[in-house]
């Protein structure tokens, strides 16, 4: 583990007294306190989707930079390929770079995306290629010191993080940070073509469809619900009544969405948490259509939804305490999160009380870092759930919004409180790196609870300010 303060380096070696192995490193890792502190005081880079197109073909790559970057590079730049491999001219160039963190929009576009051979959505009888350590797209940022290259970061997809991180399936779900998003069927498809500002500037509430937010890592879905009764009949086991809803509008059939997370989920063997947060249309005063909800989960992701079997003590534990080893026990890869009094209870097993919930929905822009600070540092025992929602006081656009927050938030994050994070959940979450952040929390989580059981040495190098050495 690294740390570096002011003018001294730090370097912990974690080691087992048993394996005495290990102690054959210690002369190699030595050198590592000589060389890795230019490397460490390489100013952090990473590309994200800016909200300004009105398609995501038109949207621009965004440059950031930071926090706590403190040795700026001479530029950064934008390439369509690898630049540690292969010689190629930068798309675009941002020089005089003088603060520790921010933001540029590029002149980059995302233009068409397209997703290795497998994981787009349309490809069909195509086994994917795992990749346990994600997978660049052709979008990449390297900063430079005249032609010394520095460091290199890519805009990536993470389809297999949680089944492939190491030690990750022994952590229980409330002390892993899951990246997730929220009103995260109110995606554009289809959307976009209304003339309607409400539902341009209010409803839609994400760039990419569940399918591709899954692809990129996302493994927390929020969805509220409504009914949409077509028929002057009423039949509660009508499966296309059940609709996505965002803003009290109906968005989507449920049941195409329910579809592409199974099928994600049977490629990739991740483990999906789906949230059922609200009802706002049509279920009031109507208990039965909860019941033809359940039915409809049944019908369509029943076979791979986690079954609480409360008769044995893995069982009836909360949801939150179960590994992501115990829920893939029996080929299972779904967590489902209802408001479990809305049903009977021999009609919940396949239902998980839901956690808590933080939002963001009733305080003003410029206060939610506050209050977000103050939902951190609370002593959570349990699953949570941090909510980026679009704040109402102002009612700002969902795109103001997330331009507002979102940034604000993983900056925090980076630099405070990351390792205390359980699930963050955005709207737009493609204007952060979330994911990438959630992942490397959870390969540091990870290797903790390996170690728990190690003993510490430490190796303190002090060093000169004056002439910098050590």
């Amino acid at each position: 583990r690294f740390h570096q303060h002011h003018n001294q380096f730090q370097i912990k070696f974690k080691f087992s007294v048993a394996n005495v192995t290990t102690a054959m490193y210690l002369s190699f890792l030595l050198i590592i306190c000589y060389t890795l502190p230019p490397l460490l005081r390489a100013c952090p880079i990473y590309l994200t989707i800016s909200l300004d197109g009105k398609t995501l073909q038109d949207s621009h790559i965004e440059v950031n930079w930071g926090p706590e970057c403190h040795e700026y590079p001479e530029w950064i730049g934008i390439f369509n390929e690898d630049p540690s491999t292969a010689y190629v001219p930068p798309e675009a160039r941002i020089t005089d770079i003088t603060n520790s963190s921010g933001k540029i929009v590029s002149d980059v576009k995302i233009g068409k995306l397209r997703f290795p051979q497998g994981w787009n959505n349309y490809d069909e009888n195509v086994v994917p290629i795992e990749y346990p350590k994600g997978k660049c797209l052709p979008y990449y940022v390297a900063s430079f010191n005249g032609t010394e290259l520095l460091t290199v970061e890519c805009l990536k997809i993470q389809p297999n993080w949680m089944s492939k991180l190491d030690h990750i399936a022994q952590m229980p779900l409330k002390e892993l940070f899951i990246p997730g998003t929220h009103a995260s069927a109110a995606y554009v498809a289809n959307l976009t073509k209304t003339k309607s500002v409400l539902i341009k500037d209010y409803v839609v509430a994400q760039q990419f469809d569940v399918w591709s937010q899954l692809v990129f890592g996302i493994r927390y879905l929020d969805f509220s619900i409504g009914y949409d009764k077509i028929d002057d009949v009423y039949d509660s086991n009508n499966a296309d009544n059940f609709y996505i809803v965002n803003e009290n509008k109906l968005v989507r059939p449920l049941r195409s969405v329910l579809r592409d997370i199974k099928r994600f989920v049977q490629l990739s063997h991740e483990v999906v948490i789906l949230d059922f947060s609200s009802f706002p249309i049509g279920f009031y005063k109507h208990p039965e259509r909860h019941s033809g909800l359940n039915h409809l989960l049944r019908e369509e992701v029943g076979d791979i939804v986690y079954i609480r079997n409360t008769s044995t003590q893995e069982g009836s534990k909360p949801c939150y305490e179960l590994t992501i080893g115990e829920i893939r026990k029996d080929n299972k890869n779904l967590i489902i999160l209802y408001p479990i009094h809305k049903l009977p209870e021999s009609e919940s097993k396949m239902l998980c009380p839901r956690w808590t919930l933080y939002s963001t929905i009733f305080s003003r822009t410029s206060d939610s870092l506050y209050h977000m600070r103050k939902f951190f540092s609370k002593k959570h025992n349990e699953g949570w759930i941090y909510q980026g929602r679009r704040s109402r006081k102002p009612s700002l656009t969902a795109k103001e919004h997330a331009a507002a927050l979102n940034p604000q938030v993983t900056s925090w994050l980076m630099s405070h409180g990351s390792s205390d994070a359980n699930v963050v959940a955005f709207v737009y979450f493609s204007n952060t790196n979330l994911i990438d952040l959630a992942i490397n929390t959870n390969m540091q989580k990870a290797l903790d609870m390996a170690n728990k059981n190690f003993v510490n040495f430490e190796i303190v190098s002090l060093r000169n300010s004056k002439n910098n050495t050590y």
